[in-house]
Formats: structure tokens, sequence, C-alpha cells
């Protein structure tokens, strides 16, 4: 899946390059991109896998008998607050997939999820310990998209991406507010929030980490429209295959696929076009051709992938 504007790196110069993450060919600014992406991935996946626990653990009913509802009273912002740190779970649900469809589409490595130790014992625990890691994500957004001389090449340079964090910074700043009120906290004390630096962060959520530790990857319905995303293969013959069985499904349920030839490519018939596996028939002669796959599960997840066939008969 090629995104405008937006640098690629080989998947092949990631994994020979695991500590670092930088491909051979890619410019420093794609990736820095990348890193940052993988550092608020790295934020996300920690808050999904927080919210994701608290429901677990506790029922509307828990939440209602917490000193900090007791001590707001009946009232909107604590009435249904199940409903509501629900809400905010499904909110990161999505930071979390839009990032990592974003990191893949750089080619790049998304960052797997930790194993955490948040210490939740009770609601006002976990209520408390929210309001900490939401104003900590702030500042984090804050110093991954504001350019700052201490965080050196730690902050976004491409502007779409820029948008991007910027517009989940502000959704991070409600929920802030969010559990700032229910802790009986004013959620505007100050005039300008502060921005913090990469490693400022990783120290301030280094409490909530469980050492030497990675927990499971989060799955993805996510297209491969061969060895690879954004596969680039050579043939000498005028017929090709077509294989989209690396394609993930993140809900489990069976995955649908469309197969299409872009525009601009040589001539080419494609058979079997909504199969798993399809095949090219290359009839414009010598060329590169392009070929996009779509995947979609039932539950409404999607995505995108292309493919260039280079023919050199």
């Amino acid at each position: 899946m090629q995104r405008r504007g937006i640098g690629r790196i080989s998947r092949r110069n990631w994994f020979g390059n695991p500590d670092t993450g930088v491909g051979g060919g890619a410019t420093s600014e794609t990736v820095n991109d990348v890193n940052v992406l993988n550092f608020a991935l790295k934020l996300a996946n920690m808050e999904y896998a927080f919210y994701q626990r608290a429901l677990a653990m506790f029922t509307q009913s828990d939440f209602l008998k917490s000193a900090a509802a007791q001590a707001i009273g009946e009232s909107r912002i604590c009435a249904d607050m199940y409903s509501c740190i629900n809400g905010i779970a499904l909110n990161e649900q999505a930071h979390v997939a839009t990032l990592i469809q974003t990191v893949y589409s750089l080619d790049g490595i998304p960052q797997a999820p930790d194993c955490y130790n948040f210490g939740i014992t009770d609601v006002d625990s976990f209520l408390q310990s929210a309001q900490t890691i939401e104003n900590i994500v702030v500042s984090a957004y804050n110093g991954a998209i504001i350019p700052q001389w201490q965080t050196s090449n730690a902050t976004i340079t491409n502007p779409g991406l820029q948008s991007l964090l910027a517009t989940i910074a502000t959704v991070e700043a409600r929920h802030a507010a969010y559990f700032d009120l229910l802790n009986l906290t004013v959620p505007f004390a100050i005039p300008f929030d502060a921005a913090q630096s990469m490693d400022q962060i990783l120290a301030a959520i280094k409490p909530f980490l469980s050492p030497n530790c990675s927990g499971p990857p989060v799955l993805l319905t996510l297209a491969v429209a061969g060895p690879a995303k954004n596969s680039t293969i050579v043939t000498r013959q005028n017929t090709v295959t077509l294989d989209a069985s690396l394609s993930t499904t993140a809900t489990g349920s069976p995955l649908t696929y469309l197969w299409q030839q872009n525009l601009g490519s040589p001539v080419m018939d494609i058979l079997n076009l909504t199969s798993v596996v399809a095949t090219g028939i290359l009839k414009g002669g010598a060329g590169v051709y392009s070929v996009s796959l779509k995947v979609s599960d039932s539950m409404g997840g999607a995505d995108q992938d292309t493919m260039k066939i280079i023919y050199q008969p």
C-alpha cells in the first residue's frame, strides 16, 4: 500500500538491522518518522492493554461504588463510567490499528506490544493510573509533533504524519481531561502543555512495563499481494501467479479479495480476480506492470497492497 509523499524502506533491510530498523536505501527523515510512529504505537499498545485489563477486572457497579464516584456524586461525568472507559478503549484500539497500518505503509516493522505491570487493585487505583498515563501520553505527542532542539531527531518531519499524530493527540487530551475531572483535578491548570522528549516519556512509563518481555502481536486485517507488502517481482514469463495467501484478518472471519490492474501500466488480464490466488497475463510486452489487492473481512476491516511486476522476456 503506497501513500504519496511518504518514503519507503526496504523490508529486507529492516530485518537485516533489527537494532535500529534503518534500511540502507532509506532517507534519515523516513527512518526517523518510522521510529517516532513506533514510539507512538508503543504508547497506544500500552493504553489499549491498560483499558482492556480494567474492563475485564471491574463492572459498572464497581465503578459506581468507587471513592471517585462517591465524591463526585450522581452526575453525567460518572453515571455510566464503564461505558465511557469502554469508549476510550475503542479509541485506543483504533489508534493502534491506524499506527500499525501507517508503519506498514512505510515498509517498517510495527512495534510489538510490551508486557505490563499496571498495579491495578481497585477502581480508584485504576482511575489514578489512567490520569497519570493519559497526561504522560499528551506530553509525548507534543514532543513528537513539535520540533525541539533537546529531542534532536525524535520528532516527525513528514507533514501528513504530523497531521495524523495531531488528530490522535487531541483525542488523548480529551481522555486526560476526563480522568483529571474524575480525580477532582482541574484539567486546564496551566495555559500551555509541556512537550517532553522520547527519553523522558520512556522513563515515565517504565513503572508500567515488565522488563525483558514482549506481548503477543496485535492482529490486523492486512493485504499482502505477494511475498511481502509492496513487493516487486521480476519475471521472464508472460503469465504470473498473484498470491494473497499471506494476507491476514484481525477478526478471524473469512477474507474477500479483489485484484485490479492499476492505471498507467501495460495491458494485462487477471483471471480469478476475486480469489486468494489469481493469474496475471502480461499482454503489453516488456515493462513494469502494477496490480493492486484489496482484502476485506465481514467485520468491516479492510486493507490494500500494491505489487509491481517487472516483465523482462
